[in-house]
């Protein structure tokens, strides 16, 4: 019975637990948290929600996956500030290397700008298309914070955002009435 449920989880919400992912983390590291995110679900099987709840709880727990990411790589981060101020020298593996092909856009940018805790609730609200109560089942906080907080979180991806239009420098062909 457990295998058949857990299986029918992963069917179910594989693309979506990866596709929140691969918005969250390096490319190398997207199957990894997809991997731990659904190992955590097949332990827990039991505690898997119904289907209508399941996708938050899977978000919950990608969640908490990226996050541990987020401080491994903070950690290899300052070891090798540390590293280069001892004089030695800490090699970034080529494969944690990753460039974005939309840095340029200036929605991505203005979101970029934000803080992390403003880009999730934004990325779950919006990219993950999640109502408030599956947010704060995610989260881990109440509805009503949820409001408040994606409130927030929208004026002042606003606010970035026309910051940005506003210091947008055209290109020397637009200068010229040509165009990138």
């Amino acid at each position: 019975m457990s295998d058949a449920r857990f299986a029918e989880v992963c069917n179910d919400f594989h693309w979506h637990v990866y596709a929140y992912c691969f918005r969250r983390t390096s490319r190398d590291m997207v199957d990894d948290a997809v991997a731990d995110t659904f190992l955590t679900a097949w332990r827990k099987i039991e505690n898997v929600p119904a289907r209508a709840d399941a996708l938050p709880w899977l978000y919950s727990v990608a969640y908490r996956v990226v996050g541990r990411q987020w401080r491994g790589a903070s950690r290899r981060k300052n070891l090798a500030e540390k590293l280069a101020g001892a004089g030695l020298e800490y090699v970034t593996p080529p494969e944690t290397v990753v460039v974005s092909s939309h840095e340029n856009d200036q929605v991505v940018r203005a979101v970029s700008r934000l803080k992390s805790s403003d880009r999730e609730i934004l990325r779950l609200a919006v990219w993950e298309d999640l109502d408030r109560p599956q947010v704060a089942m995610v989260l881990g906080i109440s509805t009503d914070a949820v409001r408040q907080r994606l409130y927030e979180a929208r004026k002042r991806l606003a606010s970035e955002y026309e910051r940005l239009e506003r210091k947008r420098i055209p290109s020397p062909a637009a200068e010229k009435g040509g165009t990138w």
